[in-house]
């Protein structure tokens, strides 16, 4: 609907790419707070039972694939919709009789 508006190809995919981050920046903040919260119990309970001492805190490694996993996997997500729907013509995408 927005390419009927007049948004070119280019334009259309930054305005998705961002509402893509948009989304996923929050959901990758949440989830990072209930990975340390879960860790910290997780790891309490290991030392309560075997008494080891460990830290309480995400290691930089599991931060940067989580940080990694939640901001590249709504990108490819929407990569193949995105691209089947921009490679049909503009007349046949609104066209309601054609679906």
């Amino acid at each position: 609907m927005l390419r009927a508006l007049g948004f070119k190809q280019g334009h259309l995919m930054t305005l998705i790419s961002i509402q893509s981050f948009v989304f996923s920046i929050p959901g990758v903040v949440c989830g990072l707070c209930v990975a340390l919260i879960l860790n910290i119990a997780f790891r309490f309970v290991m030392f309560q039972i075997a008494n080891n001492a460990v830290g309480f805190w995400l290691t930089p490694t599991s931060i940067y694939i989580g940080v990694a996993f939640g901001l590249l996997m709504p990108l490819f997500a929407i990569y193949l919709p995105v691209k089947e729907a921009l490679s049909k013509n503009l007349r046949n995408s609104l066209d309601l009789n054609h679906r």
